[in-house]
């Protein structure tokens, strides 16, 4: 039988690997049985973010992984995307009379930190090609410029370090410079994984951007 790799493979190997190195001090993640049912929801996203639809009925209906270096410092990461029951109920829990409609329609995918969301917006009619942060300091949905396939390639060459949505959001808009979020990731990363380099992870996130492919 044949096994299908999935991006959570691939952060795996990455941090079984800093964890022998002795980079990290643990890492823990955790899987949720695969879909059994076809939910025609899940196939409309598929239809724009190709790859969704494989990853929640053959691996998992959601996932999470968190991993630290330095808990009292901050320096870990986490990924936690939704279950299936949670990514397309009818109130997103954000949404208020009044607020943007995009927000309205805005589906949270992955749960970074309890103040953070990256989802989809999924109109009745329309799903966006992008996938959007927002952080409750705002409520604003900012472009990430990747879908489903991007976020997750880019997610594990962040090796899903705390904020490194927000770093390619500062890149994009060159307001990082100087940025606490940036220069921890600049910082930090080299030292835990040395395989990494700041080049070679805009290089990906580059190739990756929706926009370049246009």
């Amino acid at each position: 039988m044949n096994y299908t790799f999935f991006f959570d493979d691939d952060l795996d190997d990455l941090l079984s690997e800093a964890k022998t190195a002795k980079k990290i001090a643990n890492f823990e993640s955790w899987n949720q049985p695969s879909l059994k049912v076809e939910i025609e929801n899940l196939s409309k996203l598929d239809f724009v973010h190709q790859g969704i639809k494989e990853y929640y009925e053959k691996r998992s209906d959601g996932f999470k992984l968190e991993w630290w270096a330095n808990r009292e410092k901050g320096i870990g990461g986490k990924i936690a995307l939704a279950q299936t029951k949670y990514l397309f109920a009818e109130d997103n829990g954000i949404y208020d009379e009044g607020d943007e409609t995009d927000l309205k329609y805005f589906r949270p995918l992955d749960y970074p930190s309890p103040e953070t969301y990256v989802g989809f917006v999924m109109k009745p009619d329309i799903v966006y090609k992008s996938l959007y942060y927002m952080s409750t300091s705002n409520y604003e949905l900012d472009n990430l410029d990747l879908d489903y396939n991007g976020y997750t390639q880019m997610a594990v060459e962040a090796r899903v370090f705390n904020h490194w949505q927000l770093v390619l959001l500062h890149y994009m808009d060159g307001s990082g410079i100087g940025s606490v979020e940036m220069e921890n990731f600049k910082t930090e990363m080299p030292e835990i994984f040395p395989d990494w380099t700041w080049e070679n992870f805009i290089a990906k996130f580059e190739n990756l951007r929706l926009s370049n492919k246009k």
